[in-house]
């Protein structure tokens, strides 16, 4: 399940984003962390796979534009979760909370997100 990051959660996010090759340094993560902290248009969601652990395995980063795009900025998950389709859930679940807009990638997202639209048959990124 996706929730909103809060942050108390800063640690273990940054740790997720360091799985980025863009953002192996600090600084660079702890300006992207910064960026989400400072709220709309950007939000970076946690993901649980096992809710009773209370254990983040994932996190997904956009930004939410006002033409009911949002841009897919940082997705990344626990490597020992790896493979087993749960980045797709993650952005299921995304876009059950963004029903009515249309997901965008950026660079480093666009390949992800368009084999997610395939598998899923959303191929406009809408619900």
């Amino acid at each position: 399940m996706i929730t909103h990051y809060r942050k108390n959660q800063r640690k273990i996010a940054m740790g997720l984003l360091s799985f980025h090759k863009y953002l192996k340094e600090e600084h660079p993560r702890l300006k992207e962390i910064e960026h989400y902290e400072e709220g709309e248009p950007y939000q970076l969601y946690c993901y649980y796979y096992d809710e009773a652990t209370n254990n983040v395995q994932g996190v997904l980063g956009i930004e939410q534009l006002n033409n009911q795009e949002i841009i897919l900025h940082d997705i990344s998950l626990n490597p020992s979760y790896r493979g087993e389709g749960l980045g797709f859930v993650m952005l299921d679940q995304l876009q059950e909370h963004y029903p009515e807009y249309h997901i965008i990638g950026t660079t480093a997202t666009a390949a992800y997100l368009a084999k997610w639209k395939r598998k899923t048959g959303n191929l406009d990124g809408t619900n």
